[in-house]
């Protein structure tokens, strides 16, 4: 490529497009710490007390049960950035995808779910020092073949609005993670056994 185009040599890819490289002997660690720490200060919660789950269990929030209007721009923003933020955090994948469904019209009762996953981002060690602001994914040197794996999940009628199920699929090759998806099923699910059945034959085309 040197031949054909006036370019320099800026050594080993250390940052991209917000995503931090860190290339270490034998494995590369794709993480967006500092763009983390952005979302928080943007927000206002950079000081936040921990949280240890991105959303509360059995949550069922929907369009017309959000309370009060909150400011719309600045609720979009903060989701948009955590959109971004999911390129290297698949744990908030679920969490970041239902906030996004509201964001025509938030309430502040979407905007309390935006607060909870916020602190989970961020997160605290036991001496008070951030540390899941620099989670990412790690991928590692293997000298043997490694296995495609795939996983997928449902929850079923999770959306209170119009009853459909939504679909979570999360691959590895060998020990690292490579592709994860959230979306919300074309079809309404029956049963709990349905949701799973359609979310396993996504899951099976992703993996094709």
């Amino acid at each position: 490529m040197h031949d054909l185009f006036q370019m320099s040599d800026l050594g080993p890819l250390c940052y991209y497009l917000g995503i931090e490289v860190r290339q270490e002997p034998g494995k590369i660690t794709l993480c967006q710490g500092s763009y983390a720490e952005k979302i928080l200060e943007t927000a206002g919660m950079g000081s936040c007390n921990p949280c240890h789950t991105p959303v509360e269990t059995r949550l069922k929030l929907g369009k017309h049960n959000g309370g009060d209007a909150v400011d719309a721009t600045h609720y979009r923003s903060v989701i948009g950035s955590l959109r971004y933020l999911v390129n290297s955090r698949p744990d908030i994948a679920y969490a970041v995808g239902i906030v996004s469904r509201y964001m025509e019209a938030p309430g502040v009762q979407h905007w309390a779910l935006v607060k909870q996953i916020l602190p989970y981002v961020r997160g605290l060690s036991s001496k008070g020092t951030p540390v899941k602001s620099g989670y990412g994914c790690v991928y590692r040197a293997r000298l043997s073949e490694p296995a495609l794996i795939g996983y997928s999940d449902s929850d079923h009628a999770g959306d209170v609005d119009d009853r459909k199920s939504t679909t979570g699929t999360l691959f590895f090759l060998g020990s690292s993670v490579i592709t994860w998806a959230l979306q919300k099923q074309k079809i309404v699910a029956l049963s709990l056994c349905e949701a799973e059945y359609v979310a396993a034959a996504v899951a099976a085309c992703q993996g094709l």
